[in-house]
């Protein structure tokens, strides 16, 4: 699935290529997985069962052992690396629940925002809201996120506004599932465009990827954030 929005208007971005296709489409079989974590067979399937380790990640391959199960190299160690810094403080539900996709239902204020760790005011005059809105919606606070991580990347703030206005506008279209949900701003001739996508996001050559989000990425970082915002 693939929304997008563009504007017009030049920058002074120095425009970078996002290329790590090979990197990414790395796999890594499962008896692999269980050899360099050192976890077991019991736990990477108990993981599994509850959604810590989404389905959509495994890939049937024949081997000359038969049929054996592959996933995304990347994306496992990295979520296998997480799941181990947080299972000494937190349950493997809270853990489920911090890393999940879905949206929490609270509302928040600046109050709370302010207090979120490594909170950049500037974020929040670049994510388009209603200034007499008392409360924040959680993709509210996504998209705040999503303009700390664009203002850490030095792009532009129309660049930054276009994308929190779309991850605003069309972030429910991508469905509740667990598929890599990423952002992508791009620039073609001084127009800037802006892709929410669920797959591979394939531009014509004459585009250059300046920035590519993992929203699942920031929405376990938000959510972790949060929990930290509850001990408080």
């Amino acid at each position: 699935m693939l929304q997008c929005s563009v504007e017009t208007g030049h920058t002074d971005n120095e425009i970078c290529a996002d290329r790590r296709n090979q990197e990414d489409d790395a796999e890594i079989s499962k008896k692999d997985i269980l050899r360099e974590t050192g976890i077991s067979y019991g736990q990477f399937y108990r993981w599994k069962r509850m959604g810590l380790i989404p389905e959509s990640w495994f890939r049937r391959r024949s081997t000359f052992t038969g049929q054996e199960a592959f996933l995304p190299r990347a994306k496992v160690l990295e979520r296998i690396e997480r799941i181990q810094e947080l299972k000494d403080r937190l349950s493997l539900e809270e853990i489920a629940e911090t890393l999940s996709p879905g949206a929490a239902n609270r509302g928040y204020t600046l109050s709370d925002v302010r207090r979120m760790s490594a909170f950049d005011p500037l974020a929040l005059d670049l994510v388009p809201r209603d200034p007499e809105q008392e409360e924040l919606r959680y993709l509210d606070l996504l998209a705040l996120m999503l303009a700390q991580t664009l203002l850490a990347r030095r792009l532009a703030h129309d660049q930054i506004r276009l994308s929190c206005g779309t991850l605003l506008d069309r972030f429910d279209e991508l469905g509740d599932g667990t598929a890599e949900k990423s952002l992508v701003v791009a620039v073609r001739d001084g127009v800037s465009i802006c892709a929410l996508h669920t797959g591979v996001c394939l531009f014509d050559r004459g585009v250059t990827v300046v920035a590519s989000v993992n929203l699942n990425s920031l929405i376990e970082e938000l959510n972790l954030r949060l929990r930290s915002l509850e001990d408080q």
